[in-house]
């Protein structure tokens, strides 16, 4: 059965329309499928995708029946039928935000708003979804007597926490899984040559100046050949790399889920607090957040 699919974003950040606007129509087309109808709305600051698709007999049978809990056997024709509305969306957007160097748009563009579907678009109805989620923990450590005395301990120490950590901060507060994924990345790779750098200060030039070996390497074999115990993640940051570069280079071909980026950062974290313990091994400090991120870690496994 042919049906009608009508979705509503909201336009996350902001567009700048001419005064005079009205709403803005596009057609984009998909590979093996009828183009989707998107349209900016500027007085919403809102976006309507509308898309025509075939369906199932047993979709067919579950919308006309109203019912909003979604059986499993569904679950992927109905993730199907739906992603087209919001690729086409992102695609119009992203163009707006790239080709018209409009940077008040956010990176993630659009946030979900309805979904509706139709058989002769005389009556709209609730399209039905499978409600997910995904959380992401971590451990706060607020300021008091406990914690102002372990910074100044840091500070007597001389200890330096590694600039990697910037990115890597940047990846945990990151909402787009592509993103979150590539500043991991370069946090583990800044981190290892930090490392590096302060445990054999004479190397810096060679290190900075000459070609790297791949990632997994630096946190591998060259570890041990200066007498360091090798990276608990060598599996996940080999992985990481190749997957790394392929959004960077293949973005199209390469969809990282949620979860998978936000267990890829925790990754990272354990690996540099492993370097970081490694080189201040009697920092009472170091080994508490090292600690803390693996039990963290083993804890959502």
């Amino acid at each position: 059965m042919l049906i009608h699919l009508k979705y509503r974003y909201t336009i996350l950040g902001k567009i700048f329309f001419s005064p005079d606007a009205s709403d803005f129509r596009f057609s984009v087309p998909l590979e093996g499928s009828s183009p989707v109808i998107v349209e900016l709305i500027p007085s919403g600051n809102e976006v309507e995708a509308s898309h025509t698709v075939e369906v199932s007999e047993e979709m067919s049978n579950f919308l006309q029946n109203g019912i909003l809990e979604v059986p499993s056997t569904l679950y992927d024709e109905l993730r199907m039928i739906t992603i087209n509305p919001s690729l086409a969306t992102k695609r119009v957007l992203n163009l707006v935000k790239y080709g018209l160097n409009c940077i008040n748009l956010d990176e993630r563009l659009i946030s979900h708003k309805s979904a509706e579907w139709s058989i002769d678009k005389a009556e709209w109805k609730i399209l039905p979804s499978k409600i997910t989620a995904t959380l992401d923990s971590y451990g706060i450590h607020p300021l008091n007597t406990n914690t102002v005395s372990a910074i100044q301990q840091c500070i007597q120490n001389g200890f330096e926490p590694f600039l990697a950590l910037r990115h890597l901060h940047k990846a945990r507060i990151e909402n787009i899984p592509h993103y979150k994924w590539i500043d991991a990345t370069i946090a583990a790779e800044l981190a290892i040559k930090e490392f590096l750098i302060r445990l054999k200060p004479e190397i810096a030039t060679l290190l900075l100046e000459m070609p790297s070996p791949p990632l997994h390497k630096l946190y591998g074999t060259v570890l041990e050949s200066f007498g360091m115990q090798r990276s608990p993640k060598i599996k996940q940051i080999a992985r990481g790399v190749e997957i790394r570069n392929k959004l960077v280079h293949k973005p199209e071909e390469m969809k990282i889920t949620p979860e998978e980026a936000n267990t890829y950062v925790r990754d990272m974290e354990i690996a540099i607090y492993h370097l970081l313990i490694s080189l201040y091994p009697n920092d009472p400090n170091v080994k508490y957040f090292y600690y803390t991120v693996t039990l963290e870690d083993a804890l959502s496994s």
